[in-house]
């Protein structure tokens, strides 16, 4: 009777916790749509996210964020093609090849890794990345505050998240099936990449899909280091303003109920929309994955 009594009260309090969770989340979404969705009595969709002239302070205001979305687009894309990479290989090194003692050290760096404040990398990216880039690219680099510098702290910012993920999903890989594959004959690394990889690729998705959220929604390093230009980018040296930066750095001082404060609260529903993609596209592929 007790442990019916016990099982029931754990019942009610996680669906309780559940609940509230849910509400909030859906009170959240509810009150972002509701005000973002103002903008459009204002200004046409069309002109919101198809022109690139992102102006919201001159007279003749101007809304379109085109120019901000490619902006989280490269930077994104960019930090993904370096830090993916990277902490793909550490994380295979960290699960499958390295001591204990280099294990606890490099498990240790990360950790430090993590615990960075993102200002922290936005000031050091500020100070000393940007000017050895203007030093390294003369040629190509007018500006060091760019979108390969956002990249760049970026990618420390994100290496903890791929590396410790994808060493968890390797590691959930049954030994059993790691020791037949070397009992049959096959080196550590053919039993890496041909028996554990396969077997831990959707772990490995989950991996990349939450670091990619969470360097789509990264603000401080970007305000920082981006160069806050609102233009469409042609190489990786370019400035750029991304979403989050215009939200943080123009949310603080619009006028409650201008079509600008109703507009940065629209960038948010697209930012939320750009998550959504991400983990919709993983999901299906993870679908896809179980019926292979």
């Amino acid at each position: 009777m007790r442990r019916r009594r016990l099982e029931l009260s754990s019942r009610v309090l996680v669906t309780t916790a559940a609940l509230i969770t849910s509400a909030i989340l859906f009170g959240i979404f509810f009150f972002l749509i509701s005000d973002g969705v103002r903008v459009f009595g204002k200004i046409s969709f069309e002109e919101f996210f198809f022109s690139a002239r992102w102006y919201p302070t001159y007279e003749d205001a101007e809304y379109g964020i085109l120019a901000l979305l490619s902006g989280t687009l490269a930077v994104t894309g960019l930090t993904l093609a370096i830090s993916i990479p990277l902490g793909f290989v550490s994380a295979i090194f960290l699960a499958e090849f390295s001591h204990r003692k280099a294990h606890d050290f490099l498990k240790l760096i990360f950790e430090l890794m993590a615990g960075i404040p993102s200002v922290v990398l936005g000031s050091f990216g500020l100070k000393y990345v940007s000017r050895w880039l203007m030093e390294l690219f003369p040629m190509k680099v007018w500006t060091g505050l760019n979108i390969f510098n956002a990249s760049l702290m970026l990618s420390i910012l994100a290496m903890p998240y791929f590396v410790t993920l994808i060493e968890d999903a390797l590691k959930a890989v049954p030994v059993d099936q790691k020791e037949a594959s070397l009992a049959l004959g096959a080196n550590t690394t053919s039993t890496v990449f041909r028996i554990i990889v396969p077997q831990a690729r959707s772990g490995i998705l989950n991996a990349i899909i939450l670091g990619a959220n969470r360097i789509i929604g990264e603000t401080m390093v970007v305000l920082m280091v981006a160069g806050g230009a609102s233009m469409i980018p042609q190489s990786i040296f370019d400035p750029v303003r991304p979403l989050t930066a215009a939200i943080a750095g123009e949310m603080g001082e619009v006028e409650l109920g201008s079509t600008h404060y109703y507009a940065l609260f629209m960038i948010g529903i697209v930012l939320l929309g750009i998550s959504l993609i991400f983990t919709v596209i993983a999901m299906r592929l993870k679908r896809g994955m179980r019926r292979c």
